[in-house]
């Protein structure tokens, strides 16, 4: 599954996302990721949950944190669920530019059978017609 928590900033995405983070780790039998682009919600993600932060790794845009992702897939073969807050901070061109990540996350998900759910800052109504394929949620 790939879900999109999606609405403007200081909507409240990071944290349902947190939220849903930490209900996973009560639920999951595998590893919960929680990725984030800085520290800030570290203490607020459950201590059994992994959480990464992007600054350190010096990814330039969407398609080197494909294969960052696909870098933590391989290390770990039980992960279930990952969360992942401030893509957009990674994509160059915007929402419309991240058609080709969606693309092959999806591939990584119904092969590995793992949940992607994603914050996504976007102020406008209208998301890109190749997101229609994904569970969204939209946050007023």
């Amino acid at each position: 599954m790939i879900k999109l928590i999606v609405g403007k900033k200081g909507s409240g995405k990071t944290k349902k996302l947190v939220h849903m983070a930490n209900e996973s780790v009560k639920r999951a039998k595998g590893h919960v990721v929680f990725i984030d682009t800085d520290h800030s919600k570290m203490f607020q993600v459950d201590y059994r949950a992994r959480f990464m932060h992007l600054s350190e790794y010096q990814l330039a845009d969407e398609m080197e944190f494909f294969g960052f992702l696909c870098g933590v897939i391989a290390s770990n073969y039980d992960i279930e669920h990952v969360y992942v807050d401030g893509l957009m901070k990674l994509s160059r061109d915007g929402l419309e530019s991240l058609e080709p990540f969606f693309n092959r996350l999806n591939q990584i998900e119904m092969k590995y059978n793992i949940s992607f759910v994603f914050g996504i800052s976007w102020d406008q109504q209208d998301v890109p017609d190749y997101f229609k394929s994904f569970q969204i949620e939209y946050l007023t």
